[in-house]
């Protein structure tokens, strides 16, 4: 989460019904989001410009996505050219938004040296993009004036990181950076023959394997035109056809309001870059609602959190890290939207049963379906506004490049708007939708480019190897051990950075040595990036959480934490079932048979974990029974006929159990979670 997602504190009363928030429908009978929306007092460390500044800065913004349409649309530049270009407009934009500290926010307009930093980065970056020709004729060589306009762009970019993300990532990639002077100096085992500042300097600044790498190439094409997608979407009130939808579909069900917030924050979660930001959008709608059927406030919050989270995982954007990961390892981007795909539904799927197992142990009930919108009337009033993913998924599916598809279904968006008034995008909205896209790509491509110092370094120095036989050494070729050691790895190197950077970075350190015990390319990936992603529900970091918090209006976030850590237990898990069971990622040549096998016992798995984690099925969980499922659960991960055999009996054998027992008032609730 970068500082200008802060949390966002309820300035209304704690104890309005559901019955209010519910009422407050637009003309065509929908809950208006945005009325609700104002209920809310949004603290944010980002500058509110006023005056000349705001109207020339919109203006800048504007300028700066109808770029990235003109090169996606017409021409492509070279990438020293259009890395160079997209990372210097960002850095001046960051320095305008984001202030020195956090009181300096309270300012309406930057300072002198808010103003010298942003053009020292917009020069610094530039310079390379209008010199890189006579750099490249020159074979490559720096001159002294090449080198200082380098150090004066690392440092700006370094200083940008901290304002825009905070200090994590800079004192991260100073490490890194300080790894390559001090390497004579360090143990054999990580000891190199060191390298002069002239060299760190052309590798970072001048070559493709350092700021300028994969991951800014992707912010500055893919990445930028799907958010920029997803600014044209809120802005033709998309945002509200998800949350609608969400509300018809399960906002009567047992802990409805919950339930409306997984779906709303999945749907979101697929066109969001941050699970942060994802908790902002639909948790100031879903929080309350969840805390008026009698849901705990920090529960609230961790529900929001999970929800938002898994959005990470579920194309097609997954936190702008599928554009990276296909970059990566050299395959289609569908490739990976579409291996991604089940793991993130099994994600979903357990979060959703174990909801609805602690909604009927609480006899919590959903908000009265007279109160909450129509199926038919919000498909009739906002449904045209699918058109666009529709196209999207299809012009992907038919393998036309990720640009392309981003740039047609930004249009299609603008011309689908028009069919209704409710959705009708004015010459403002789309204006505020260029604004925004500018706006919302500052943290993601800052996060890219800074991780170019850690790239870098391992590219330069090669610790990279050294790092990946040393987790297979230590793992001593036993796959699972590797696995928990690289879970945990990823664990902690992700914590505090935004998602493309936890992606880059354990692809970078860990991914290799599960590849080099033979787990598959992408179910490696995927397993690193699962776990890098769920930082945004542990503790200590657990940034999700705590923006969910303040929307809540709680202090438990610890509390909070350790809820969504339970409440997200697939995500800790999924990682090791895709792994154990790579057919999950629907691998090139897959049988449909043994596919559809396999999702049977996935989703075996995570109702298994809904029912440990809450110790209930019918009725509460006997030790005895849940040790059981444990044992139930382990035996399907591990990819054997006669383990599958075990576990699902196991699990036949307590299903059975616990109905002959059942509660007879709650069993009907039981089967309402679909």
């Amino acid at each position: 989460m970068n500082r200008g997602e802060n949390m966002k504190k309820y300035d209304g009363s704690n104890e309005e019904s559901s019955q209010d928030i519910a009422s407050q429908e637009s003309a065509e009978g929908l809950v208006d989001i945005g009325e609700i929306s104002k209920k809310y007092k949004i603290e944010s460390s980002t500058r509110s410009l006023k005056g000349w500044w705001a109207g020339g800065i919109l203006v800048f913004c504007v300028a700066v996505s109808l770029f990235h349409l003109y090169t996606a649309g017409y021409k492509l530049l070279p990438a020293m050219q259009q890395r160079p270009l997209h990372i210097g407009m960002i850095l001046f934009l960051a320095f305008i938004f984001y202030p020195m500290t956090k009181k300096a926010s309270k300012k309406f307009r930057p300072g002198i040296a808010d103003v010298v930093l942003a053009l020292a980065g917009i020069i610094s970056a530039w310079y390379l993009a209008f010199n890189y020709t006579q750099i490249a004729l020159r074979g490559g060589w720096s001159t002294p004036q090449d080198t200082i306009m380098g150090i004066i762009f690392c440092l700006v970019l370094l200083e940008a990181t901290r304002r825009v993300i905070g200090w994590a990532l800079p004192i991260l990639s100073a490490i890194f950076l300080v790894y390559l002077f001090v390497g004579p100096m360090m143990p054999d085992l990580l000891s190199h023959g060191g390298f002069s500042y002239q060299r760190v300097v052309d590798h970072m600044y001048f070559s493709t394997e350092g700021i300028f790498g994969v991951a800014v190439g992707v912010a500055a094409t893919y990445v930028f035109l799907f958010i920029l997608f997803g600014a044209f979407l809120s802005k033709s009130g998309t945002t509200e056809l998800f949350t609608n939808l969400a509300l018809a579909v399960a906002g009567h069900k047992p802990g409805g309001p919950a339930k409306v917030g997984v779906i709303a924050s999945g749907l979101m979660g697929t066109i969001q870059g941050s699970s942060a930001a994802n908790v902002a959008s639909t948790g100031m709608f879903t929080i309350p609602l969840m805390k008026h059927v009698g849901f705990k406030p920090h529960f609230a919050a961790a529900v929001e959190a999970v929800a938002s989270c898994g959005g990470q995982f579920l194309p097609p954007v997954m936190g702008a890290s599928a554009f990276i990961m296909a970059e990566y390892l050299g395959v289609s981007y569908f490739y990976v939207a579409l291996g991604a795909l089940v793991p993130a539904l099994i994600y979903y799927a357990a979060v959703y049963i174990q909801l609805h197992l602690h909604a009927v142990k609480l006899g919590l009930n959903g908000v009265n379906k007279n109160r909450l919108p129509n199926t038919i009337g919000v498909l009739k009033s906002h449904g045209h506004m699918l058109i666009p993913l529709v196209m999207l998924i299809g012009l992907l599916v038919l393998n036309f490049t990720p640009l392309f598809a981003a740039l047609m279904s930004i249009f299609a968006v603008v011309i689908c708007s028009m069919f209704r008034k409710a959705t009708r995008m004015s010459v403002k909205d789309i204006v505020e939708a260029l604004e925004m896209g500018a706006k919302s790509a500052i943290g993601i491509s800052i996060a890219c480019a800074v991780v170019g110092f850690i790239i870098g370094t391992v590219s330069l120095s090669g610790v990279g190897m050294v790092i990946t036989n040393q987790l297979v050494q230590i793992g001593e070729n036993n796959l699972l051990l590797t696995l928990s050691i690289a879970a945990i790895s990823s664990l902690v190197l992700s914590f505090g950075l935004p998602t493309p950077s936890v992606y880059i970075v354990t692809a970078t350190m860990i991914a290799p040595a599960l590849v080099k015990l033979g787990v598959p390319p992408l179910a490696a990936h995927l397993f690193c990036y699962y776990w890098g992603g769920i930082s945004a529900i542990t503790p200590p970091v657990a940034l999700a959480v705590y923006v969910g918090c303040g929307i809540a209006g709680t202090e438990k976030m610890v509390k909070a934490g350790f809820t969504a850590m339970k409440l997200g237990i697939a995500a800790y898990l999924v990682p090791f079932l895709f792994v154990y069971r790579p057919i999950l990622i629907v691998e090139k040549g897959v049988s449909w048979v043994d596919l559809v096998y396999t999702i049977f016992l996935a989703v075996a798995a995570v109702v298994i974990m809904a029912v440990i984690s809450e110790k209930f099925l019918f009725k509460g969980l006997s030790w005895f029974k849940f040790i059981l499922l444990c044992i139930a659960l382990i035996c399907l991960i591990h990819p054997l006929f006669i383990t599958d055999l075990i576990g699902f009996t196991v699990l036949l054998f307590v299903f059975i159990s616990q109905w002959l027992k059942r509660d007879q008032l709650q069993i009907g609730k039981m089967f309402e979670a679909v």
